[in-house]
């Protein structure tokens, strides 16, 4: 069962900055009704943070991408989690987000300011998105009766009903949305109140939630592709400036929380399959993505699920290659969605055959994809034609090509990299071996041999909600982190 969700809100202390964060720069001593801009500044940071925190990016999503290697404490590389940081996860997406969001809608509806349909519209995609982790990190969750105060124990609806609701929900708010009236004028720390922007938002979205499903779900997904690429539609994120992110500012609070974890001490370290990967294609993005070793130009990455003390690294930079200010920067952005995913989403849709309007060829897609991410990097175009020819597209092997260049430009965005991981199964299109190891020194969790398919429920779904969990877990298959997600087909 979801935190129950009290009236007062904890507003979180930002610094006052250009860039929206003032919203919430607000004396915490002085009695105040919430705004709906307040709440929406509050659900955005809420939800990059959980996304992008040092748990549940560093110790999952970048651990089982295979990103990252643990320097030590490496039990939950090896697929054993600690509970209470698996039920923060859970309690933030449903009380830190997902109901801030609904606050704000419902206070939208009470004022009816000029434009609060868009708002309200925006806050429902929000709300879209953030079921979609949701789902894809759980399976069956709390959706249709979640977010009633009144309802402590909701059902648990099957990951393809989630899928069915958040592709009604996109489709109806992308409607919704009209780009002569406004948005979020203040509190919108992604988009900063551009309705177009959410507009291109939602449709790409609705285009990665499509090829997510489309193996188990063609005719459905292919729908929702036709009705992204509609120009009637609002079009989808076709230029950088237009991916979705939360751009950290210099300093604490404001700053990347993995930023702040590496203050402390450097857990995390750069993985070997990734950094061997990276080499053996002279990959540019090598020394924008980690750090060499100290008096070097080598890189060196640790050896992946290593047992505590068994050969680790301590995060010794004489041994191991570290993560660079591209992931741990004080200003590094939270991506939510970007160009370079995009355009990998079009190369799959062409290599697919599927009939949804594309003009262009995969090829073509799955160099532009290749070409956005490292202009994101920073390197120039002669750096990139010299890449392009040493990872040539294999039209034969689509899912290796698409699948091992799309991991690369997931780089930080951990959870997405683990679920492209699963659903495409990609290897090395050139020689077809492994890109991925298995845990040196073997999993922790007896039911998780390669990689874990999905996290376990928290501990207390079972005494809070225990019949809705008993009959989920009965539909899932057990609620072990062994069990495939309903589209993870192969």
């Amino acid at each position: 069962m979801m935190k129950n969700i009290v009236s007062g809100l904890l507003l979180i202390s930002l610094a006052a900055c250009s860039d929206g964060f003032e919203e919430l720069n607000k004396n915490p001593n002085n009695a105040e009704q919430a705004t709906p801009a307040q709440l929406l500044t509050n659900a955005q940071y809420n939800f990059s943070v959980n996304i992008a925190d040092e748990w549940n990016n560093g110790r999952m999503g970048m651990y089982y991408a295979q990103y990252w290697s643990s320097t030590y404490y490496s039990e939950e590389s090896r697929y054993q989690i600690r509970e209470p940081s698996n039920q923060d996860m859970w309690d933030t997406f449903y009380a830190d987000v997902l109901a801030q969001l609904k606050e704000s809608q419902r206070l939208e509806l009470l004022e009816k300011k000029e434009g609060y349909e868009n708002r309200i519209a925006i806050d429902e995609i929000i709300k879209a998105y953030t079921f979609h982790f949701l789902t894809d990190i759980y399976g069956p969750i709390p959706y249709s009766e979640a977010l009633n105060p009144d309802d402590v124990t909701p059902k648990y609806d099957l990951g393809e009903e989630v899928y069915a609701g958040i592709l009604k929900t996109l489709d109806e708010q992308i409607k919704i949305l009209d780009i002569d009236l406004p948005g979020h004028e203040n509190g919108d720390i992604v988009y900063h109140g551009n309705v177009a922007a959410w507009k291109k938002f939602a449709n790409s979205l609705r285009l990665r939630v499509a090829l997510r499903m489309v193996d188990v779900k063609p005719a459905e997904a292919t729908e929702a592709i036709k009705k992204s690429l509609d120009p009637a539609s609002g079009g989808v994120i076709s230029t950088q400036e237009e991916s979705a992110a939360l751009n950290w500012l210099p300093a604490t609070p404001n700053n990347n929380p993995m930023n702040e974890s590496f203050k402390i001490r450097a857990d995390f370290s750069m993985s070997k399959p990734f950094i061997d990967y990276l080499k053996m294609y002279h990959d540019p993005r090598l020394p924008v993505f980690a750090q060499p070793l100290l008096n070097s130009n080598e890189y060196v990455g640790e050896v992946y699920g290593l047992r505590n003390g068994n050969g680790s690294s301590n995060g010794n930079r004489a041994v191991v290659s570290l993560p660079s200010s591209y992931a741990i920067g004080a200003q590094a952005p939270t991506v939510w969605m970007d160009l370079a995913e995009v355009k990998f989403i079009f190369a799959e849709i062409a290599a697919r055959g599927l009939n949804v309007g594309l003009t262009g060829t995969a090829e073509q897609y799955y160099k532009e994809g290749i070409t956005a991410n490292m202009h994101f990097a920073g390197l120039n175009d002669a750096a990139i034609a010299t890449y392009l020819k040493k990872v040539p597209y294999v039209a034969a092997k689509w899912k290796d090509s698409i699948g091992s260049q799309k991991w690369i430009a997931l780089y930080t965005q951990g959870i997405q990299g683990w679920l492209e991981r699963l659903r495409l199964d990609f290897k090395d299109p050139s020689s077809g071996k492994p890109i991925f190891a298995l845990p040196a020194d073997g999993s922790l969790d007896p039911k998780v041999t390669d990689v874990s398919k999905r996290m376990s429920y928290p501990l207390t779904e079972s005494s809070l909600n225990g019949d809705n969990f008993r009959t989920a877990v009965t539909k899932l298959g057990g609620n072990t982190k062994a069990v495939r997600n309903w589209w993870d087909k192969f």
